[in-house]
């Protein structure tokens, strides 16, 4: 063994043996005190202002807020809740924090699996977890201690989401055209006098608020005051389309839950806020935002975060510079939008909440289609006999582009047998192959994209339409006729107990959906061959991937695509029908066209033999 290591071991057990046995002997240790027999006093006693221990007592801290004597204080009461009701609305507010504890409205009805339930309000406000804990409501009030001049980021001071605030009322009715206020004080223990007042006003889903902030104490606050609003998804259905969206720095936001922080963090400097808020597929939660600023404040000292939540929500917080010495007052406003997507309703309530009504790209075809459709339902009072006419009407307007497809089309059948002749001829050289088939279609008068281009400049109508349905409010719970009780949702005849794949529930059986695929399969039947087998098959697997695409799409949108497809059906019959002295006369003259054509090639082939 290497004597280092020897050396070294000895060293160590030496100086365990010196601390085991030297030690004590040299530094004894102190007497133990004696334990006083017989029974101990009854508890601790006061001497000059000091907690004296008896002996054989253990000193124990004395419960958190207990009150001299050792006795604990009674718990405060549970906080009260404040019932708002207007006519279009009714929303529950809570002393904890000055919170939305609900948000339910009147006029709409939440989504239902099962027909035979009883119709509920569409709550806006459904935050996850068990009953009696305590739940994530939105509108909460943030503070932030602002470090920046020492170069270190916020932090988080105080969130007041269970602070005991205390209302000045419990019940609130606000009649018809009238408007009615709550509100809730509270002092922190920093000095801080804090009043929120909730404006509620019939007729409007808009909501005021005001913050008024007094310091009372002897610190100036210095930092950021924020509001929070924590949002889930309205309904169980439609998931694609719940989404974080605001009007800021002049551009429209959408983006998934899952984007929110980053889309935010790279805004930058916000010069311009509308408003920031959570929206699915028919309502919104937003937060609005003064256009010009808040009294005293620059547009560009607001600033906004956002966070992901579990169940698929979000946190968007919203923050206002605070500087507030003692004795000082500031005010805030942090006005609220809880309601229906519903076109004059967002434009009531102005800033730009109309444009989270998205149409898409061809929103300036998609605005009169949907003035349309609400224009016949105010003479038929059915909105899936509105879809039927606007789509006739369409069919109508784009009826010379669609006839010219189809008639392009079956020219070009026709001179498959002649295209197939010359691509077998030419087949060595693509060159003259190329050369002989434009010299046939100028022959006949024909163009290869006589049959695609009119359909293409069809198409921005068609997603138009479809947009305006999938976003059309008013089909919302909107019947049409037989077992279609709801425009909105997927059509399902009889409701099944058991699940079907690709269909949602509640599962039955889509008689649209497999209608409009088997219109498409009539409507393949009808259409000209072109020839080419691999699109043939290809297109004899397009109705099976449109029943399976709309599925669980609404009843409306596959209604529209099933009357489309059938107008089509008419129109294809129309043009397919043989014309006054179609036979033998113009049979005669496609030969002699078809001859004169042949003749061309021939007598090209035959020069170099004279040659």
């Amino acid at each position: 063994m290497d004597r280092r290591v020897v050396v070294t071991m000895l060293v160590m057990m030496g100086f365990f043996m010196a601390v085991s046995y030297i030690y004590p002997i040299i530094f004894p240790p102190p007497p133990k005190a004696r334990v006083q027999e017989g029974p101990a006093p009854a508890g601790p006693s006061l001497r000059g202002g000091e907690l004296a221990v008896s002996p054989g007592q253990a000193q124990a801290p004395p419960p958190q807020g207990a009150a001299p004597g050792g006795e604990a204080p009674a718990p405060p009461p549970p906080a009260r809740d404040v019932v708002v009701d207007t006519p279009w609305y009714r929303a529950v507010l809570t002393e904890d924090g000055a919170r939305l504890k609900s948000f339910a409205l009147k006029e709409y009805k939440s989504y239902k699996t099962n027909p035979d339930l009883p119709d509920k309000d569409q709550e806006l406000v459904n935050p996850p977890g068990e009953p009696g804990a305590p739940r994530d409501y939105p509108l909460n009030i943030v503070f932030l201690n602002n470090q920046e001049q020492q170069g270190v980021r916020d932090e988080l001071q105080e969130d007041l989401r269970d602070f005991r605030f205390e209302a000045d009322r419990l019940e609130l009715s606000v009649p018809e055209g009238g408007e009615g206020r709550v509100t809730f004080t509270g002092l922190t223990s920093e000095g801080m006098s804090i009043k929120r007042v909730y404006t509620f006003k019939a007729g409007s889903y808009r909501i005021s608020q005001e913050l008024v902030l007094r310091n009372q104490g002897q610190r100036t606050f210095f930092g950021r005051l924020g509001m929070g609003l924590s949002s889930w998804p309205f309904s169980t259905q439609q998931n694609r389309y719940n989404v974080m969206t605001g009007y800021l720095n002049g551009s429209f936001l959408s983006e998934s839950v899952d984007d929110a922080q980053e889309e935010l963090e790279d805004l930058g400097p916000i010069n311009q806020a509308s408003f920031l808020g959570y929206m699915d597929q028919y309502f919104l939660a937003a937060m609005l935002f003064p256009e010009d600023g808040a009294p005293g404040l620059e547009p560009t000292s607001l600033r906004v975060t956002g966070k992901e939540l579990r169940g698929r929500g979000v946190r968007l917080t919203a923050y206002w510079p605070l500087h507030i010495p003692p004795g000082s007052e500031a005010s805030y406003p942090f006005d609220i939008y809880y309601g229906p997507k519903e076109q004059k309703s967002l434009e009531d309530a102005g800033n730009q909440l109309s444009r989270s009504v998205d149409l898409g790209w061809f929103a300036l075809l998609a605005k009169p289609l949907a003035w349309l459709l609400r224009f016949f339902y105010g003479f038929v009072g059915n909105y899936g006999v509105a879809i039927i006419l606007v789509t006739i009407l369409i069919k109508i307007i784009l009826w010379p582009l669609t006839a010219k497809s189809y008639k392009s089309m079956k020219q070009m059948q026709k001179l498959q047998p002649r295209i197939k002749q010359l691509r077998e001829k030419y087949k060595d050289d693509p060159q003259t192959m190329n050369k002989e088939m434009l010299q046939l279609y100028r022959t006949f008068k024909v163009s290869p994209l006589g049959g695609c281009l009119p359909m293409i400049l069809q198409i921005p109508f068609f997603i138009a339409f479809y947009r305006v349905l999938d976003y059309a409010l008013e089909l919302r719970g909107a019947p049409f006729a037989l077992w279609i009780h709801d425009l909105s949702a997927p059509d399902r005849l009889f409701h099944f107990n058991f699940s079907i794949p690709f269909v949602s529930q509640p599962t039955g059986i889509p008689v649209l959906t497999l209608l409009m695929g088997a219109t498409m399969i009539w409507q393949q039947r009808m259409t000209p061959s072109m020839g080419d087998q691999m699109q043939a098959k290809i297109m004899m697997l397009l109705p099976i991937i449109f029943i399976v695409a709309l599925l669980n799409m609404p009843a409306g949108l596959v209604l529209y695509w099933l009357v489309n497809n059938i107008l089509s059906i008419f129109q294809q019959k129309l043009i397919n029908r043989p014309e006054k002295g179609e036979g033998e006369g113009k049979t005669g003259k496609a030969d002699a066209k078809t001859a004169k054509a042949d003749a061309k090639p021939a007598k090209a082939d035959a020069k170099p033999g004279k040659a």
